[in-house]
């Protein structure tokens, strides 16, 4: 699972579209309005972003970055790959079948 904010709604849809269209992900969540709390340049500040919740494979994480990276607004995004350590193998097995 990769976590990633965007800076709205749209920018979120077209990375997941992208990230989807190459198979890097089975699944994204947009979860389109957030509150930000967090420190940038010594300065405290707060925005409303926009969620990603990225389901794809170990495997495929370093390109994920990648390509977040490469079509996300921000200097300095928020990608964050966590762990999954239990849920059902038929949703696994999907995952593998949708992006292998």
């Amino acid at each position: 699972m990769i976590f990633c904010t965007c800076t709205n709604q749209d920018e979120a849809r077209k990375i997941a579209m992208h990230l989807l269209q190459t198979k890097l992900a089975a699944c994204i969540n947009i979860l389109p309005e957030v509150e930000s709390l967090y420190l940038w340049q010594g300065e405290f500040e707060t925005s409303v972003e926009s969620k990603l919740l990225i389901k794809t494979q170990q495997e495929k994480v370093n390109d994920v970055i990648s390509t977040i990276k490469l079509h996300h607004s921000y200097d300095v995004p928020e990608i964050q790959a966590v762990p999954v350590i239990a849920g059902n193998p038929d949703y696994f097995n999907w995952i593998d079948k949708v992006i292998s």
